[in-house]
């Protein structure tokens, strides 16, 4: 009896003792983070928290608490967020975020001439270009220009990403925010960030052409360009007559 007692006691631990928890297969490490992949998908167009929630309708600390993985996402909301981002789900929802190539694109469009997506700015004339193909990463366009001061134009503005311009007719200047005003004759052409304020004024009694490719999408665009800039607003008079008023020395 004393003999066996030790064997029923070690079956017993064995039965009580916790099942081993089986090795992450590969496929489970590499499964999505949706923080992830919205982070890098941020980064590489260069878009703020807020600028995604602008385009999507969903909260930015909403976003923040995603990014940060304190948060999960509904699917009425992913479809928010892949549709304010023009990609398709499978792309937000996609692990390759490590720097490995993306399969190649066989997408094509054709403008013919006079189409495209017109947008006045000012006195100016942009006409957006291939328009019927979505979540495009340039967005090309051919503008009018009959701007000849700052004052006929939206003023100076900004948007995400890069920008670059060449001068089909006509002269214009560039005017930036951190620049000297930049002529470019017809031929000449320039790349910018376009995160710094700027506009085109025509040179010379007519207007001038030019064609400018914004490494952004168009909906981001269109809504920075038609939006004018807002001028510092002016103090309340009752501001400026307390600045004015000042108290009699003793």
């Amino acid at each position: 009896m004393n003999k066996k007692t030790p064997r029923r006691i070690g079956a017993r631990r064995a039965a009580a003792r916790p099942p081993q928890a089986a090795p992450a297969s590969p496929a489970d490490t590499q499964m999505p983070n949706l923080g992830e992949c919205l982070r890098a998908i941020r980064f590489k167009r260069r878009l703020s928290l807020a600028d995604v929630s602008a385009a999507t309708g969903i909260a930015r600390s909403t976003l923040s608490r995603v990014e940060t993985n304190q948060l999960s996402l509904t699917y009425d909301k992913l479809v928010k967020l892949s549709r304010g981002l023009q990609i398709d789900l499978a792309e937000l929802l996609s692990s390759r975020i490590d720097g490995n190539p993306q399969p190649t694109l066989t997408r094509r469009t054709f403008a013919p001439p006079g189409s495209g997506k017109v947008l006045h700015v000012g006195t100016s004339t942009y006409r957006y270009l291939c328009t019927e193909l979505s979540a495009k990463r340039m967005t090309p366009m051919v503008a009018e220009v009959h701007a000849h001061s700052v004052a006929e134009t939206n003023g100076l503005l900004a948007h995400q990403g890069e920008e670059y311009t060449y001068v089909l007719e006509g002269t214009v200047e560039l005017l930036t925010e951190f620049y000297e005003p930049l002529r470019l004759e017809t031929g000449a052409s320039v790349y910018f960030d376009s995160t710094m304020r700027h506009t085109y004024v025509a040179v010379g009694p007519g207007p001038a052409k030019i064609l400018c490719i914004c490494s952004v999408d168009d909906a981001t665009l269109q809504h920075a360009l038609a939006e004018p800039a807002t001028p510092p607003a002016p103090k309340p008079a009752a501001a400026r007559a307390e600045g004015r008023a000042r108290p009699a020395r003793t």
